[in-house]
């Protein structure tokens, strides 16, 4: 495991004669290396600036610095707690990380409160667990990123208080609009934060299709993947003459939204859709009356077709689950939750978004298998999900830290891969922490992203 010594910053004029002194103690100078009246770099964010070490009597592992330097780099003017590491090669000693989530965000026109939509409370998390080992987390909407500093608000004495601070060291994409992330104007700044040398994750959407074609490229992984094809009339008249069921999807969806399910019956083919009960479903003759009453959806958005999987159901509800992927300091894959889902009565998705529930994986499966058959699988959920994450991430453009992986098992104890989601929902943990597993993750990720990308020159004021 890598280590990282943790160190106060502490604002004092009273040492200083010059704005660019720094003052450490004697035993962190030895532990170090450093001679007093050594000139080095201090690195913050992707701030360089010269200083001089100084030689005080403090405590071991605190840094003196004047708040007027604090200014120039732009960090909080105040007593704050960072990792650090020191390079002799560079003569420089590295702090940080300094972590920018990156979302859309609304504010109250009275409160002036801050809204982070679907990721509010995991923000506050990821504020908790960096300021306990040592960092500066911030959240900024895309458009207040410049090359020089970024509008942003910061967690404060209990709220979210606006700010401007230096550029950070990674960026957490959690950008909840696909028609953002696809505009000429996103696009744009993610130029400017790769020319400043900034690593960001999670890259992008990925569509339905773009993950089943990535997967299905790995021969081994055809076993688990259900039968899969861009929707066309054609495609249609193909499934349902080897399927008696199907799904239709749209390929950029999510939370279950507009899904469609097709059952063959002596009346034709039976339609259900994600958004009502199966109560509610309609009857088509042949599949020409069904394209008819389709077709004002395909215009709009393109989808997929899917054979249907038998998969469990526990008092007929359907049943998956979700695996939470992430990467960690050794920027290798592992897994941090399985939830087992349950989907709300007579619906055929089992998203929370759309009435769901989540128990323990175990639960269920014991129920259905027994103890021991249930523990092997969840062990085989969590070597199939981690085996996903591995292929995606090494196929999909850009650099990913965090996967949503759902896996369903059908009758016969089979596994079968669902879905992969690049901004997965953040609903699906067990709440009976303070802190979800996730939230570490991810400061952990972004920690070995700031402190790895030291090995590129840093960029100087």
């Amino acid at each position: 495991m890598v280590s990282y010594l943790p160190i106060t910053i502490v604002p004092n004029e009273t040492f200083h004669q010059s704005e660019t002194n720094i003052y450490i103690s004697y035993s962190l100078a030895k532990y170090w290396k450093i001679e007093p009246l050594d000139t080095i770099q201090l690195c913050l964010g992707v701030s360089t600036i010269s200083v001089e070490v100084k030689m005080a009597d403090i405590e071991k592992d605190v840094l003196h610095i004047n708040p007027v330097l604090l200014k120039n780099i732009q960090v909080p003017q105040k007593e704050s707690r960072f990792l650090s590491q020191y390079c002799h090669k560079d003569k420089c000693i590295y702090l940080g990380p300094i972590i920018g989530l990156m979302t859309e965000l609304e504010e109250d026109s009275v409160s002036k409160e801050p809204d982070f939509r679907s990721v509010h409370s995991f923000c506050e998390e990821l504020h908790h667990v960096i300021a306990s080992i040592g960092g500066l987390f911030y959240v900024f909407h895309p458009r207040d990123f410049g090359t020089e500093s970024t509008n942003c608000y910061y967690f404060d004495d209990g709220e979210w208080v606006k700010g401007s601070f230096g550029l950070p060291d990674v960026i957490y994409n959690r950008v909840h609009s696909r028609r953002l992330e696809a505009s000429s104007s996103f696009n744009k700044i993610l130029e400017q934060i790769h020319h400043l040398n900034i690593p960001i994750f999670n890259a992008k959407f990925l569509s339905k299709i773009e993950v089943h074609e990535m997967l299905f490229s790995e021969e081994h992984l055809h076993p688990y993947l259900p039968d899969t094809s861009t929707f066309t009339e054609q495609t249609l008249s193909t499934f349902l003459k080897k399927y008696p069921s199907v799904f239709i999807k749209p390929i950029h969806g999510s939370q279950g939204r507009n899904i469609i399910r097709l059952d063959l019956t002596e009346d034709g083919i039976q339609v259900v859709t994600s958004s009502g009960k199966s109560k509610d479903s309609m009857t088509f003759k042949s599949a020409d009356p069904f394209i008819k009453w389709f077709k004002p959806r395909m215009n709009k958005s393109t989808y997929l077709i899917q054979q249907t999987i038998p998969l469990l159901t526990l008092e007929d509800r359907h049943l998956d689950f979700r695996v939470l992927c992430h990467k960690n300091y050794q920027e290798r894959w592992r897994v941090t939750s399985v939830v087992a889902r349950v989907s709300a009565e007579e619906q055929f998705v089992s998203n929370v978004a759309r009435g769901g529930e989540t128990m323990k994986p175990l639960k269920p499966l014991t129920l259905l298998f027994g103890k021991e058959i249930a523990v092997q699988q969840v062990a085989l959920i969590k070597e199939l999900a981690l085996e996903t994450a591995n292929i995606v991430s090494q196929s999909a453009p850009g650099n990913y830290g965090e996967f949503g992986i759902d896996i369903g098992v059908d009758h016969e104890g089979k596994m079968w891969i669902i879905e992969v989601n690049s901004k997965p929902s953040k609903s699906f943990e067990e709440h009976d922490v303070k802190i979800r597993p996730s939230s570490k993750a991810i400061i952990e990720y972004s920690t070995a992203l700031a402190f790895n990308k030291r090995d590129s020159p840093p960029l100087s004021n």
